[in-house]
């Protein structure tokens, strides 16, 4: 169990919890934290070994929550998180069958997981602000281009 204590005083609700398991990694949003209604993120990679992601769970609590990861085969875990020794730093296999989107994910999450730790804030940044952009039905747009466009009528 991986423990989170933020001294909150009530309970977190369960709505304010979005949790994310995957076989090596895991990412956990707390919304809405305290008086002052703070949002948390915690995101997880490299893990030491594989999770079971089905029976993995967060529990809120008067502190805070704790994070409950199942492991798939019952060992000994040294460190949650694997070792730069222990790293493969093979970029992921693209199948030419698979959904695009999958292969998209793939790219991302070696990305995460073999980059350093600005690489892992702005991917961490960039899909808490898609998941709160979704959460509250924001259609996506692309940004303001600003003045990029100016003198193409010049060419």
């Amino acid at each position: 169990a991986v423990v989170s204590t933020q001294s909150t005083g009530d309970v977190l609700e369960k709505e304010n919890i979005d949790a994310n398991f995957e076989e090596r990694s895991f990412t956990v949003i707390l919304r809405k934290v305290g008086p002052k209604a703070l949002n948390y993120s915690l995101t997880i990679g490299n893990l030491k070994k594989e999770i079971s992601p089905e029976e993995c769970k967060v529990v809120p609590t008067k502190t805070g929550v704790t994070i409950h990861l199942f492991k798939v085969k019952n060992s000994m875990w040294s460190d949650l998180k694997q070792s730069k020794e222990e790293k493969k730093d093979e970029m992921p296999k693209m199948d030419k069958d698979a959904d695009p989107s999958a292969g998209l994910m793939n790219l991302m999450k070696h990305m995460y997981e073999s980059g350093d730790d600005e690489m892992k804030r702005t991917i961490a940044k960039s899909m808490y602000e898609a998941q709160n952009k979704q959460a509250t039905g924001e259609a996506s747009s692309l940004p303001d281009m600003g003045d990029m466009g100016a003198g193409f009528d010049d060419l």
